[in-house]
């Protein structure tokens, strides 16, 4: 009798085997599996049995010797057969049962292979949970349920030995990295734009091994690729490029693409510029996914999009017909693109229109502020102002209101405010072009419209900083102030003609223009570096007889210190404002402190650093005076650094230290961190001080500081005013900074009889008078 394995059912022998099938099923009896073979039958089984066949049971059981009956007389010989059919007899039931349970090469073999692969697929599992999650990972399952014992077992790791050149296992071997990689950190969620393209790397760098090898590449990898690359959000901004090389690559390997990666390839294809290519495919799936309920609404709309893409206008029109009379279920959103193809050609504009009405009367009330702007650009884009108007209407007024065919509009609806309303939403989403054609189409239909809103489109094309815009932006604006002046003329001329006599304004139809409008080309030329055409619109200011304000004059200062003419800073500014009677504000004292020859020069001289002193003290005198209008909002930082470096460059101790003070009583300055530093080092480029030697030295400054810090720390500590473990808090360290800044720079002041006096005198040039205190001893810093 041969051997049997610990894989077999049973062990019986053929002829019983034939006899028990011959047997009712209620009869049958069956054998405990082999690791039970040695224990004794129930007895529930032989209450089931009839006479004859618990005598044919025994008499089988004394065969095999497993009888419980002691039956001396019968002997039972055991074989073993060889791999070669060679029989050798056993020498007890003891060695037939050792034989029994040691398995041979072929057995052992397959169950290390069945290891291997239970301990794969626990590792497949959890990429693919990590990956798809575990809904993910559950159709997978289901997928290998049904496969065939002959195909490959599903694996996301690739075999690296098989490919034996060194550089194409070398990118096999990232590209299993990259896999672990992903399924460790996105966790069936997004990854980070870095690991993608990181990624992709791995991946473009192993195509041209995963070529040579395909049969190695298990569907299920190429599904993680898919599902990698594939992916929809802001963290892949190449997808559609990964797509389309990816769909190649997989149908170059000869996989079959499942019907929503086809659709995708598609889309894909034609983005990445084969458009052809796209639509030949496109057309040759029409029986296949344009037929099936799943596909066919996507897979004509993905045909519509290309076809109007192309301005394949026919084909659109009957793929547009065919999804309009599907009967699947379908967002009517899809006709926007064909609206769109619709109001390019003048001939084809109230098809568009049409289109428009069937989509709003399919949406009803569903449609969205969102979808009449689309459909509202998509004409203004084609100059066809007044379809967007009558579509901006009936949006205004939940289509109400149709003035389409009317003989007379509602003055509500043609007010210069009704259509400032539609200007500020078309500036505010950014469709500037639409708005300068409803601005065309206002002065075709004599409307005037107002200059705030003109003005903001101004702003907004200048803000864009694109050659179009700014020349757009300075004709409008120019127009503006020509009309300005040509209302003051015809104002002058009417005061020496008769009464009855009217002059009326001629133009192009646009408002005047105002303040804002100089204002806006005025910090557009500062920011271009353009002072000619600022002194050219600083003319055509002060013949438009409009009160100036401080911002205009700031920008007229600014351009005058960026076109090298800081000298004419200080002049200038006392001028305009004793003539405008304006008050200036933190710009303009900025203007006129990086005026001074020590912000001003690269290098000064002796004499003009003893004449700086007086100027920066006089100077600081004005920003005193100023202190109610510059204590309202705070001092600017910015400007309070400039002031502190401009006294510490011209090396006037008495003037620092007194400006500071002033900064900190008058103006409630508080010095950052970075302002503390910089004094204490000397230098308004602390990145520049950092290299070399001085870097040392600005370590040595900010460990001084720090310690300086931890002594009032414990001093605080040590007085009750803080707990023992507690940080300082910001407030007081802010202060406890000031402090050790004031310290230091009344340190830098050599004391003696005369020191007094030259504090006094400092002060009384800079305007202070009881606000400083006098000279103090300097604590310890």
């Amino acid at each position: 009798m041969p051997p049997r394995t610990i894989l077999a059912d049973n062990f019986i022998c053929r002829s019983c085997l034939s006899n028990l099938r011959k047997r009712k099923p209620t009869a049958q009896w069956a054998l405990r599996r082999s690791s039970q073979v040695a224990q004794p039958l129930s007895s529930t089984s032989q209450s089931r049995l009839s006479e004859e066949q618990e005598i044919e049971r025994e008499k089988t059981l004394e065969l095999l010797g497993l009888s419980k009956k002691q039956n001396n007389g019968v002997s039972v010989n055991y074989f073993e057969q060889g791999k070669r059919g060679q029989l050798r007899r056993l020498r007890d039931k003891d060695e037939f049962g050792r034989s029994f349970t040691e398995l041979d090469d072929r057995t052992d073999a397959r169950l290390k292979k069945m290891e291997k692969e239970l301990e794969t697929a626990s590792q497949y599992t959890k990429i693919v949970e990590d990956i798809w999650g575990k809904s993910g990972a559950e159709k997978i399952r289901k997928r290998a349920a049904f496969q065939d014992e002959s195909s490959n077992k599903p694996d996301l790791l690739l075999p690296e030995e098989s490919w034996t050149v060194p550089h194409e296992r070398n990118h096999i071997a990232h590209l299993n990295n990259m896999i672990r990689t992903v399924g460790r950190k996105g966790r069936g969620g997004a990854i980070s734009q870095r690991l993608m393209n990181t990624s992709w790397k791995r991946y473009y760098g192993a195509r041209m091994a995963l070529s040579r090898m395909p049969e190695l590449v298990h569907a299920d990898i190429w599904d993680l690729l898919w599902q990698i690359f594939a992916a929809d959000y802001a963290g892949n901004p190449n997808r559609m490029s990964h797509i389309h090389i990816l769909a190649t690559d997989m149908e170059n390997a000869g996989l079959i693409l499942r019907d929503d990666q086809q659709l995708l390839a598609i889309e894909a294809t034609f983005i990445n510029g084969f458009k052809d290519e796209a639509i030949t495919t496109h057309k040759k799936l029409v029986t296949t996914l344009g037929a099936k309920p799943e596909t066919s609404v996507e897979f004509w709309q993905l045909g519509l999009r290309m076809y109007c893409l192309t301005g394949d206008m026919a084909r659109a029109e009957r793929v547009a017909t065919t999804l309009l009379e599907s009967p699947y279920e379908k967002d009517v959103r899809f006709l926007m693109p064909f609206i769109r193809i619709c109001t390019e050609n003048p001939k084809t504009v109230e098809k568009g229109y049409e289109l428009y009405q069937q989509l709003r009367t399919s949406l009803g009330d569903s449609i969205t502020i969102k979808d009449y702007d689309q459909v509202i650009s998509y004409f203004l884009a084609t100059n066809e102002t007044k379809y967007a108007l009558y579509i901006f209407i009936e949006m205004m007024t939940s289509d109400s209101v149709k003035i389409r065919g009317t003989y007379k509009c509602p003055s509500s609806l043609i007010s210069p405010f009704f259509y400032g309303k539609w200007l500020k939403r078309l500036i505010g989403t950014g469709d500037l072009q639409g708005a300068y054609n409803v601005l065309l189409y206002m002065k075709s239909k004599g409307i005037m419209p107002q200059a705030i809103v003109v003005n903001g489109l101004i702003g907004a094309w200048l803000r864009s900083d694109t050659v179009d815009n700014i020349q757009k932006a300075e004709e409008v604006a120019w127009a503006m102030i020509n009309v300005r002046m040509q209302f003051l003329s015809i104002r002058k001329d009417m005061q020496n003609l008769a009464t009855f006599v009217r002059l009326r304004q001629y133009g192009e139809g646009w408002p005047r223009a105002n303040l804002e409008t100089f204002s806006l080309l005025a910090e557009n030329y500062k920011d271009r570096r353009k002072h000619s055409k600022m002194e050219e619109l600083w003319a055509a200011f002060k013949g438009a007889e409009i009160p100036p304000n401080s911002f205009i004059l700031n920008q007229l200062l600014f351009s005058y210190l960026q076109d090298g003419q800081g000298k004419q800073v200080a002049a200038l500014s006392r001028d305009l404002r004793s003539q405008y009677q304006v008050q200036p504000d933190s710009w303009t004292f900025m203007a006129l402190w990086q005026a001074l020859p020590v912000n001003r020069l690269v290098k000064v001289s002796a004499g003009q650093l003893l004449q700086g002193i007086p100027e920066a003290r006089l100077l600081f005198a004005e920003v005193v005076e100023s202190a109610h209008i510059l204590a309202t909002t705070g001092i600017d930082t910015q400007l309070a650094r400039f002031i502190l470096h401009s006294f510490r460059k011209l090396d006037d101790k008495h003037g620092l230290l007194l400006a500071y003070r002033a900064l900190r009583q008058i103006f409630k300055f508080t010095p950052s961190d970075a302002i503390v530093l910089e004094l204490y080092m000397g230098s308004m480029d602390l990145g520049r001080t950092s290299k070399g030697k001085a870097g040392l030295r600005m370590i040595h400054s900010g460990k001084q500081i720090d310690d300086f810090l931890k002594r009032r720390h414990q001093e605080l500590v040590a007085a009750g005013e803080l707990q023992t473990g507690d940080d300082l808090p910001a407030d007081t360290r802010k202060e406890e900074l000031s402090n050790f800044l004031e310290a230091f720079l009344q340190s830098q002041i050599v004391e003696n009889e005369d020191t007094e006096q030259l504090l006094a005198e400092a002060a009384l040039v800079m305007g202070l008078r009881d606000e400083v205190p006098s000279f103090e001893p300097a604590p310890e810093t």
